[in-house]
């Protein structure tokens, strides 16, 4: 049989010269190579990481050190490396060629065949459309036959290759009378449920067809659909209602702190009790600020009206709490701005607050900003508009409430009279909140306060299974969106060990801190290592504090969180899911009993996660489980979370 496989992870697809830096693929075929590694464990998988932006001689240098135990020497990479290279100059010329040909001809309503190619144009997974398409005497085009379109200024967030091309299709045919698109993609596509909206933009008021394949997807349906649109087509240019109008692309707006005499109120959406330090921090530097309402029903139900379903979780319950207080009666736009962070993908999160932008302007409310600092290199100059003490004032707020909750899951299931602990959990909510905000007093002998409050709970003797919990950080966070997953496994006898909020930024800290020095930015990377180093030295003397009482402190370095996930999954592959592994080992490693992936329904790093911790828990003896979150609370969930804690029991 087969012992070596080649398989390549594509972490960027974007060519040195591109106007854009990032051109992801999707997490799922970025990691691809990682899960085979786990589900084919007796095979060796060779897996250079490819990522074009930087040239050439890098992925020379990929191969050169995947190649070498081979005995490939250096010459043959290059030759070979040279030949490809002619050989794709070849076909892209060759495209080029017959695209002239064919739009130069087209006088008549014509298909452009869009999508990702491995959905679109392939036969075995198109269910051969286009060939279809030709019996009823209908050309059909792949969209590579387009002539490329700057996008980057309308579009500088699309950080997903396809996004990047399918975009860029969108203008080609909007500018061509005759041509119409469909739009082949297949079910629960993460890109797609963002991608698609912003094709409508572009394409204005031109007519398309979304068909979405499975593995139930059959020919008939997807012909019929064919026809009724190509007869919609052929109505409206019949009918004359092919008239172009202004197409509406949505833009950023940046925050101005204070206008017209006035400061705006900056919501926080309330991910998790953390929302405090930052909405306090804001308030610090002056600035007015709150954190919304916790997520209820009615703010679900008015998220779920402005969606189309496709969207990731998170996105559903941030846009609801946003609607519930843009609808409300007492809400003042010139006086209000929202707080939704960005990102650089490969995960949809960094597409939320564009998408919410849209919504925003789609009801009237334009001039409500939101402010969308970008986890990535920028995240601190970003930051900075609020003011200098801002990031120094947040992170101090976020590590002490990383410790206050550790406090409160390492306390309640072991509490003598129910509900004491809850009841000084909720007290000194409040109480850090205020000392975050203040400028008078310390933290520090605030937290030394809290130490000795709740030290003086009266704990029962017992021993439970320590269940660690990793995943997505929204859903794993957020009490509304595990419904309440903590309590649950308290429920069932065990005690919870939550991922802490904190690791991402050392994580954004890290990453950034490597890019800089890889592009030569030294004075870029010396304000990441302050940073860092100031960062880690305060989170080291906090959690010094309840050394002798907390057993899940001190956290790890992010270095040791990558390295502990490094057998699995490479740090090119960058996001939550290499983060969720690292830390579920490093929670294994430290004493728990089993682990929980908490992840939204459909979410990209969440599934890679499923598939890389059935190699975990096989290596560690240690049960794991995944549980998707969609809003539905269901009961399959409660006895599969019941067989889990069985499991976890018998560890003890």
């Amino acid at each position: 049989g087969v012992s070596r496989i080649f398989l390549p992870s594509f972490t960027n697809m974007c060519q040195p010269d591109d106007r854009y830096e990032k051109g992801h693929a999707c997490p799922l075929t970025q990691s691809f190579p990682y899960q085979v590694r786990v589900a084919f464990p007796e095979a060796e998988v060779i897996t250079p990481v490819v990522n074009l932006k930087e040239g050439e001689r890098y992925l020379f240098r990929e191969l050169r050190r995947i190649f070498s135990p081979f005995g490939i020497r250096a010459a043959e990479i290059e030759e070979a490396m040279a030949k490809a290279s002619e050989a794709q100059r070849e076909f892209h010329q060759a495209i080029k060629e017959r695209a002239d040909q064919v739009i130069g001809s087209i006088d008549r309503t014509t298909i452009v065949i869009v999508g990702r190619a491995y959905n679109a144009f392939d036969r075995g997974v198109n269910l051969e459309i286009p060939q279809k398409l030709s019996t009823l005497d209908v050309l059909a085009i792949p969209m590579d036959f387009l002539p490329p379109q700057d996008i980057h200024d309308d579009w500088p967030d699309m950080y997903w290759r396809s996004g990047q091309r399918i975009l860029s299709a969108a203008r080609a045919i909007r500018s061509n009378r005759h041509l119409y698109p469909i739009f082949i993609g297949n079910f629960c596509c993460g890109p797609d449920s963002f991608i698609q909206k912003y094709f409508e933009k572009e394409l204005g008021d031109r007519a398309y067809l979304h068909i979405e394949i499975d593995e139930h997807s059959a020919d008939a349906g997807a012909i019929t659909r064919c026809e009724a649109f190509l007869d919609s087509v052929e109505g409206q240019i019949r009918s004359g209602r092919t008239k172009r109008v202004k197409r509406f692309i949505p833009k950023k707006t940046g925050i101005v702190i204070s206008e017209n005499g006035r400061k705006r109120t900056i919501f926080v959406p309330p991910m998790s009790d953390h929302a405090r330090a930052i909405s306090a921090a804001f308030r610090y530097c002056g600035i007015p600020a709150e954190v919304l309402p916790e997520t209820d029903e009615e703010a679900i139900s008015l998220g779920r009206r402005f969606v189309s379903g496709k969207e990731c979780y998170p996105c559903t319950v941030t846009t609801g709490d946003m609607m519930k207080k843009v609808l409300s009666s007492d809400f003042r736009p010139e006086e209000s701005a929202f707080f939704m962070p960005s990102g650089t993908g490969p995960c949809r999160f960094g597409q939320y607050n564009l998408f919410q932008r849209m919504l925003l302007d789609s009801l009237g409310f334009n001039n409500v900003p939101i402010f969308s600092p970008v986890q990535d290199v920028t995240l601190y100059r970003d930051l900075g508009i609020v003011g200098s003490d801002f990031v120094k004032r947040s992170w101090q707020g976020i590590v002490a409430y990383d410790l206050l909750l550790k406090l409160l899951h390492e306390t309640r299931p072991y509490e003598k009279e129910e509900g004491v602990t809850d009841e000084l959990y909720r007290h000194y909510l409040v109480e850090l909140e205020r000392a975050v905000e203040s400028r008078n007093g310390s933290l520090e002998s605030l937290l030394r306060k809290i130490k000795k409050d709740f030290s003086a709970i009266p704990r029962v003797k017992d021993k439970k299974p320590l269940i660690g919990i990793v995943g997505e950080i929204f859903v794993r966070s957020n009490r509304f969106s595990n419904e309440d997953l903590v309590r649950k496994i308290e429920a069932l006898g065990g005690e919870a060990w939550l991922s802490p909020v904190d690791e991402w930024i050392y994580y954004i800290n890290y990453m950034s801190l490597k890019k800089a020095i890889r592009r030569r930015d030294y004075r870029g990377a010396l304000q990441f290592f302050i940073k860092r180093f100031y960062q880690n030295r305060l989170s080291h003397r906090y959690e010094h504090l309840f050394r002798d009482i907390l057993k899940t402190t001190p956290e790890p370095d992010i270095r040791e969180v990558l390295d502990r996930a490094a057998p699995y999954l490479h740090e090119s592959f960058e996001g939550e899911a290499i983060l969720s592994i690292g830390k579920a080992i490093d929670m294994i490693q430290r004493g728990a009993q089993g682990i929980i992936n908490a992840m939204p329904f459909g979410c990209m790093p969440g599934t890679v996660v499923t598939a890389i911790m059935r190699g975990v828990s096989e290596k560690y003896n240690v049960p794991s489980i995944s549980i998707p979150y969609d809003g539905t609370e269901s009961s399959t969930t409660q006895l599969l979370l019941e067989a889990f804690m069985e499991q976890a029991c018998r560890k003890l």
